[in-house]
């Protein structure tokens, strides 16, 4: 049972960790290995508030699709082919990588391996300004390695664009688009475990809401980070915190 200051620290978090790129999988690990319940369910649920977000703040880019113009059905097809990655690691290795998030050491080395990553985007250049095919497929094989525990998402397919010399911001706007069938697949498995779930209709409103609002507040926020140049700075949270964990894992 999460109880009404559980379920508000847990959708802030998740609203403020889906999309900066720190994990929020690995953030609500954490939070509930120290709370004593893990619920898988209830994760499923937050992130849904973040992805409706994701869907009001992308709108006008979401309903562009269906204009059917050459250059939208080719972005389209660039998002389709960037989801195949991760669709055949998901497929295969899903069971793995569940079990993986009660391994506290796990946590910690893949923080540091989401940590290195971003920081690395210090040393990248623009060149381009859209993505292109290969580009698509190259954010892809990163947005996989996001299966992994405390692995970020957003993390691994800014990062990767930026690795390509994409413009930042058209790299961010992809990869948030990127996001919305990514994170509705991964979670459309569990989605029927939310109508079981043992939590009151009121906490359940409240953190809908809260992580809605936190998700629109912090995407807003990101894209401006990601533009100023600021992004790689996540990297060093994300070292910190995976060493830290790695020294907790050998304590307990």
């Amino acid at each position: 049972m999460v109880s009404l200051i559980q379920a508000i620290i847990l959708s802030i978090v998740q609203g403020i960790t889906e999309w900066f790129p720190v994990s929020s999988s690995g953030h609500l690990a954490l939070l509930q290995h120290f709370f004593g319940f893990q619920n898988f369910s209830y994760d499923v649920f937050l992130h849904l508030a973040s992805v409706l977000a994701l869907i009001v703040f992308f709108w006008s880019d979401i309903m562009s699709f269906f204009s059917f113009k050459r250059e939208k059905i080719i972005y389209f097809f660039k998002i389709v082919i960037a989801m195949i990655p991760a669709v055949i690691v998901g497929i295969l290795f899903r069971d793995y990588f569940e079990s993986l998030m009660d391994n506290m050491f796990m946590l910690g080395l893949c923080f540091i391996f989401s940590g290195a990553v971003i920081y690395l985007t210090k040393f990248t250049r623009e060149r381009k300004s859209e993505v292109g095919m290969f580009d698509a497929f190259f954010i892809g094989i990163f947005q996989a390695l996001a299966l992994l525990p405390s692995v970020s998402r957003s993390g691994m397919t800014i990062s990767s664009g930026l690795f390509r010399n994409i413009d930042r911001k058209e790299v961010a706007k992809f990869s948030f688009l990127l996001a919305i069938p990514a994170l509705i697949g991964a979670n459309l498995f569990e989605a029927k475990n939310i109508f079981s779930l043992d939590i009151s209709l009121s906490i359940l409103v409240i953190s809908f809401g809260l992580t809605f609002l936190t998700s629109l507040i912090t995407i807003k926020y990101l894209m401006q980070i990601i533009t100023h140049e600021k992004f790689y700075l996540f990297g060093w949270y994300n070292v910190v915190l995976g060493v830290l964990i790695v020294a907790w894992s050998f304590i307990i």
